[in-house]
C-alpha cells in the first residue's frame, strides 16, 4: 500500500475513534472542530463551530432549541465554559429526554440555568415541572460574569446534582422525584426561544468535558460503618449522607492511628471522590495505599486536610491539598471554614494526580521521591486528629482502575 494511503487511513481511523478517556477518566465531549456526536432536537436555532466552540444563534420565533448528546449519561461530572448575550437565557440539559425519542418530540429533563439574572447555576425542570431548586434556595448571586467566559462545574450522582460557577458552589439539590423519572439521559445546550422581532442573540460553549461516575461505588452507605473499622467516634449524620468525626473529650493529637477511619478492603489503582468540611484551622487527612494502618505516615501515602483559606503566599506539602512529604499544591484552592471541599484523588501506577474544587493541584510520579518505598496497593483512610478538629465527610466514592 503506498505511504500516501496509509497516512490518509490513519488520519481517517484518528477521526473515528472514539474518545478516549485519561486515567482519572475525564473525555472531551466536543473535538473543537465539528459536531460530530451531536444531534440538534426541537427548535430551528442554528448551531455552528467557531473559534473551537460551538456558537448557538437564535432563530427569530423559534421555540427552545437543542444541541443534544447522542450519548446518554447517569451519573457523571460535567464541566464547560460559556459565554452568552446578555439578553439571552440559556442552559444545559443534563439526563434529559425527549418525548418519543425523535428530534421533533419535546425535551424534558433538568436543567442547569444559564443567565444574568442572578439564577445561574441552579436547576430547573426543562417541560417538567418548573424550577427543581426550591424557592428558598434560589439565592441571586453574582457569580456569572457578564460578557466572559464562565466555568461551569456539574456533579450529578444518585438523586444529588450539584452545581459550581468559577469555582463558587451555586446549588447543592437532592431531588428524588425528578431522579425516578430521569436516571438517565443526553446532554442538551439550550438556545432559548425569543420572540418576534427581537435578536439576533448567541450563546457559546467550549472546554465541554465529562467523566462518567456509573462505575463509582460509595464506600459510606449512610447510615452506618459497615464496610469501615475503627475506635474513633464517628457519627452518622441525619441526612444520610455525611458522616462527623467529632474527637471525644480528651482524644488529642494525630498518632492515635486507630481511631482513624480504615476501609476493610485495599485497594490499589484508583480514582476517590470525597468531600468534607473544616472548622476554622481544622486538621485531619486523606490516606491510601497505606500498607500498615499502625504506622500510615512512612507505610501509607497522606493528602492533606487542612484550613488554608486564609494563607497567603506559597504553600509546602503540608498545606491544604499537598502529598505530606513530597509535594506542594500548585495552588490554594481552599474554600472557607464549614464549607464543603471536593477532593479526588487519582492514583494508577506511579503516577498520582490530585484534583481540589475542580482544579488539578497535584501531578506527580511517586516513584522519583520520597515516596518510591511506598506500597503500591493498601487500605484507605481518614484522619482522626484530636480534638478540636470536629470535620465532616460526605459523599465517600471510589472507582478501581483495572489494569
Amino acid at each position: 500500500m503506498p505511504r500516501s494511503t496509509i497516512a490518509c487511513l490513519l488520519l481517517t481511523l484518528a477521526a473515528i475513534a472514539p474518545a478516549r478517556a485519561d486515567n482519572c477518566g475525564f473525555v472531551e465531549l466536543f473535538n473543537g472542530k465539528t459536531l460530530d456526536g451531536w444531534s440538534q432536537r426541537n427548535g430551528t436555532a442554528t448551531y455552528r463551530v467557531e473559534d473551537g466552540a460551538i456558537v448557538g444563534k437564535t432563530s427569530d420565533g423559534s421555540p427552545n432549541s437543542f444541541l443534544c448528546s447522542d450519548k446518554l449519561y447517569g451519573d457523571f461530572e460535567l464541566m464547560f465554559e460559556v459565554k452568552v448575550d446578555a439578553a439571552l437565557n440559556s442552559g444545559v440539559q443534563i439526563r434529559s429526554q425527549s418525548v418519543g425519542d425523535t428530534p421533533e418530540g419535546r425535551v424534558n429533563g433538568p436543567q442547569v440555568e444559564i443567565s444574568l439574572d442572578g439564577m445561574a447555576g441552579y436547576i430547573y425542570g426543562e417541560s417538567a415541572g418548573g424550577w427543581m431548586t426550591p424557592d428558598e434556595d434560589r439565592k441571586a448571586h453574582s457569580h456569572f460574569k457578564d460578557g466572559e467566559w464562565n466555568a461551569y462545574h456539574v456533579l450529578a450522582f444518585g438523586n444529588t446534582i450539584q452545581t459550581w460557577i468559577n469555582g463558587e458552589p451555586i446549588s447543592d439539590l437532592t431531588h428524588e422525584e425528578r431522579y425516578q423519572s430521569h436516571p438517565k439521559g443526553f446532554i442538551g445546550l439550550q438556545v432559548h426561544g425569543i420572540g418576534a422581532g427581537q435578536g439576533p442573540f448567541e450563546v457559546r460553549w467550549r472546554n465541554l468535558k465529562l467523566r462518567d461516575l456509573s462505575e463509582f461505588k460509595s464506600l459510606y452507605n449512610g447510615q452506618d460503618l459497615t464496610g469501615w473499622k475503627t475506635t474513633g467516634n464517628w457519627i452518622p449524620q441525619p441526612d444520610h449522607r455525611s458522616l462527623l468525626i467529632q474527637p471525644r473529650t480528651g482524644e488529642k493529637g494525630w498518632q492515635r492511628f486507630d481511631a482513624y477511619l480504615w476501609s476493610e478492603t485495599k485497594y490499589k489503582d484508583f480514582v476517590l471522590d470525597v468531600e468534607y468540611a473544616y472548622p476554622p484551622g481544622g486538621n485531619s487527612g486523606v490516606y491510601f495505599r497505606v500498607g500498615d494502618q499502625n504506622d500510615p505516615v512512612s507505610k501509607g501515602i497522606e493528602a492533606q486536610i487542612l484550613d488554608s483559606s486564609m494563607k497567603e503566599g506559597p504553600l509546602g506539602p503540608h498545606d491544604h491539598g499537598g502529598i505530606i512529604g513530597t509535594a506542594a499544591a500548585s495552588a490554594n484552592m481552599s474554600r472557607p471554614p464549614h464549607q464543603w471541599n471536593r477532593m479526588v484523588v487519582c492514583c494508577v501506577g506511579n503516577h498520582l494526580q490530585v484534583e481540589l474544587n475542580g482544579r488539578q493541584i497535584i501531578d506527580t510520579q511517586l516513584d522519583q521521591g520520597a515516596m518510591k518505598d511506598r506500597p503500591g496497593e493498601g487500605y484507605i483512610g481518614l484522619q482522626d486528629h484530636g480534638e478540636p478538629n470536629n470535620i465532616k465527610f460526605r459523599d465517600i466514592r471510589i472507582r478501581e482502575i483495572s489494569p
